[in-house]
């Protein structure tokens, strides 16, 4: 089964990753592959962008796909 992933649902990624400092796996339009995580989501005249600790700034229109490294941490959701 395919889907569609939507332009919101990779900053809604993104931006998780740079908060939770959570590494993701991406692929580029490119084909380029890739893990790391994201440092801060940009935009700037228009276009979103993701900087990466490790391979910079990326148009979020270039990332085909991403997809989380790991389980999800839920402790700093935990309300103790």
């Amino acid at each position: 089964m395919s889907h569609q992933v939507e332009r919101c649902d990779f900053i809604d990624m993104l931006e998780e990753s740079a908060k939770m400092h959570r590494t993701l796996a991406v692929t580029l339009r490119s084909d380029m592959r890739f893990a790391d995580s994201v440092r801060d989501v940009i935009t700037e005249a228009g276009e979103d962008y993701a900087l990466f600790r490790d391979h910079g700034l990326i148009p979020v229109s270039d990332i085909l796909d991403c997809v989380w490294t790991g389980p999800r941490d839920d402790s700093y959701d935990r309300k103790l």
